[in-house]
């Protein structure tokens, strides 16, 4: 196997200002005698047979250089491919997306050189990987989430982000405002080993990090790889709920609220009272139907 980084860099995120990071990336591995490939994406989804490439060629270390889109895409890579075994493989990040929330929760710094310092002298971690089955009328997806994954207000969100994404940091605060009154509560039913559920919901996310949508705080406390996933259910909330609420979305006071539950389960199925459910990952758009959550054990290791 090589000793070296296998680089995957998504030239596109943060509204292009990768790009510029490439290079100085590349000169200070160099400047610290790291020897490292390199390839930059040219659609979305390309990280996965990017990985593939990787692994085949005998690379078990894998950086990405992007935010969670990459980040969620380089993670599914790691765990489909079949090369090398996932236990074998430490991942590293330099952050450069729009809300860099796998980032926050690992305490991966934003500054460039003290990010690459992390490759260096970090440790390594280990977290849970969540899967995301979704079924819906064109079929079956399995989809891979490492910070959160759910349905309701942040799927929604993400319908209407991309027309402030030149707000970058404040991007998502910014259209949560303009939006929210557009939005209506979601009748669906929650199963999981222990309990069932059935409720008009503000939103229901499963999360194994702790900050979410550009730093909201929508899981509470998770260990993230204990195995287990991190459900949140805010119900029956009216607009002036969500007025009342907005901040606690972010400062994680959220979790005082009668109408807010949490649970913990290894599984969970989610099915709409009433058509289909759209369902989030890591900030992507994952499909449509019915979903069944369930959690890879510590399939992740990472440097931080």
């Amino acid at each position: 196997m090589s000793d070296g980084w296998f680089i995957i860099a998504n030239p596109c995120s943060n509204s292009g200002k990768t790009a510029g990071l490439i290079d100085l990336v590349k000169g200070m591995l160099e400047s610290n005698s790291i020897s490292y490939q390199i390839r930059a994406t040219k659609c979305s989804g390309d990280e996965i047979s990017i990985v593939e490439e990787a692994t085949l060629a005998g690379y078990y270390k894998i950086l990405a250089i992007g935010g969670d889109g990459t980040v969620q895409k380089v993670v599914a890579g790691i765990t489909i491919q079949k090369n090398i075994p996932t236990e074998k493989i430490i991942f590293g990040l330099i952050p450069s997306g729009t809300g860099n929330d796998w980032a926050k929760s690992k305490k991966i710094p934003s500054d460039v050189s003290k990010a690459v310092d992390v490759l260096i002298n970090g440790s390594i971690n280990e977290q849970d990987v969540g899967v995301a089955k979704i079924v819906g009328k064109s079929g079956i997806k399995i989809r891979y989430f490492v910070t959160y994954s759910g349905v309701g207000f942040d799927s929604f969100m993400l319908k209407e982000i991309e027309g402030y994404k030149w707000l970058g940091k404040f991007s998502y605060l910014v259209c949560a405002i303009m939006n929210f009154a557009k939005y209506k509560n979601i009748p669906l039913k929650l199963i999981t080993s222990k309990t069932e559920i059935e409720a008009e919901v503000f939103l229901l996310g499963v999360g194994i990090c702790k900050y979410t949508g550009g730093g909201m705080r929508l899981i509470k406390n998770p260990k993230g790889n204990d195995g287990l996933l991190n459900i949140t259910i805010a119900q029956e909330f009216s607009k002036f709920d969500i007025i009342r609420n907005f901040f606690n979305l972010f400062n994680g006071s959220i979790f005082k609220q009668r109408k807010v539950l949490t649970l913990l389960d290894s599984s969970a199925k989610i099915y709409a009272k009433n058509g289909d459910l759209v369902c989030q990952g890591d900030g992507e758009i994952f499909g449509v139907g019915k979903i069944e959550y369930s959690v890879i054990k510590q399939g992740l290791r990472y440097l931080s």
